[in-house]
């Protein structure tokens, strides 16, 4: 049985490690923050999993603070860290991998295999290994202490690397297992079909005066307000038209709701109140002016989502009014440069290259 390295011991981390181990799998599971680790040292690494598809106990074969160990001997690692991050963990894995590795970003976010595999090469990672992006996370979860909640799994996710043609490799790997992963025809599907930068940065940051007040709401049935679900819309109509003009057709994210998780409805609002798998996720509570800071729906997605869509947008001459005012409301809430810090062409290395040759990838 092939070893399943997970790099990200938060929601989705846990519920990866977990889910893996019952499927009888060899897990490691890494964090390089102790907080993260210290209650698994309490229960002898034993993840409890609650909720309405999976629920048990697994107990995970190593979990270590040692990204070598992690490693070692893994034919699959799997990063479930945010995508923000991402950079620095193929920094810190570069002179640890062996060739043959598979590397899958769940999710990749928008650009994820191309910024990884730059970052590769700037550190001279003598591996040959393959980098395979996730359109989206697998799980709804929330963790607690050694215990997870899974609200539900996706029906599918498509997933992508680059070459295309070698991702077959990782679907021979992890669809015994996992047969939710399934191929898309290019990694400008995975990293066009971005759902989280359409369900993170928006609500958050119309929300967060409601965060700061304390009082507790569902994130998705009470945050997506019908004119905030409207706006999200509109955000979604300038995904495709980037999409379209890069020769991608995708779904809308209303169909994407109901092919993930048979939720239905005439607009995204309807949609989002017809998901069960969402009702019971709690919006984040603020205490303080800087408490927002740490909120990754904004300091994750706004870089690695909206930022390099409009980036590729203005490459293809398609306009994204809505997502730039979200970028720009972001950087001034936030007093950041998420442009400049973010997924920008330069940063995926396609600052230099002609819509076609970026096609040709």
């Amino acid at each position: 049985m092939t070893k399943f390295a997970i790099i990200g011991a938060g929601n989705a981390g846990l519920a990866m490690a977990g889910h893996l181990k019952r499927l009888g799998a060899e897990v490691s599971l890494y964090d390089v923050v102790e907080e993260q680790l210290k209650p698994l040292a309490a229960t002898n690494n034993v993840i409890t999993i609650t909720g309405p598809e999976l629920a048990g106990e697994s107990e995970i074969d190593l979990v270590t603070m040692n990204l070598a160990e992690a490693i070692e001997g893994a034919g699959l690692i799997i990063c479930v860290t945010p995508a923000h991050v991402h950079r620095f963990v193929a920094r810190d894995l570069a002179h640890h991998l062996v060739s043959g590795q598979i590397i899958l970003l769940h999710p990749g976010r928008t650009g994820g295999v191309l910024e990884f595999q730059k970052v590769l090469q700037q550190q001279k990672c003598p591996a040959e290994v393959l980098v395979v992006e996730a359109q989206t996370l697998l799980y709804a979860a929330r963790r607690e202490g050694a215990a997870v909640n899974i609200f539900g799994l996706k029906k599918q996710v498509t997933c992508a690397g680059l070459p295309t043609a070698e991702s077959r490799r990782f679907f021979d790997l992890i669809q015994p297992l996992l047969p939710q992963f399934i191929p898309a025809p290019s990694i400008w599907h995975t990293s066009l079909h971005n759902i989280g930068m359409l369900f993170h940065p928006t609500p958050t940051l119309l929300n967060l005066g409601r965060m700061e007040s304390g009082q507790p709401f569902d994130y998705y049935s009470d945050g997506f307000t019908p004119s905030i679900a409207a706006l999200i819309e509109k955000l979604d109509a300038e995904r495709l038209a980037v999409a379209a003009a890069m020769g991608v057709t995708l779904p809308s994210v209303v169909a994407w709701l109901e092919s993930s998780y048979g939720a239905v409805g005439q607009n995204l609002y309807e949609a989002l109140q017809n998901t069960a798998n969402y009702r019971g996720i709690g919006a984040p509570r603020l205490l303080g002016l800087n408490d927002k800071l740490k909120l990754r729906y904004v300091i994750e997605d706004v870089p690695t989502g909206l930022v390099p869509v409009s980036e590729l947008g203005q490459k293809f001459g398609v306009k994204t009014p809505a997502i730039d005012a979200m970028v720009t409301l972001a950087n001034i809430l936030f007093e950041a440069d998420f442009r400049a810090s973010g997924r920008n062409l330069d940063q995926l290395g396609l600052n230099n290259l002609t819509p076609e040759e970026i096609l040709s990838l």
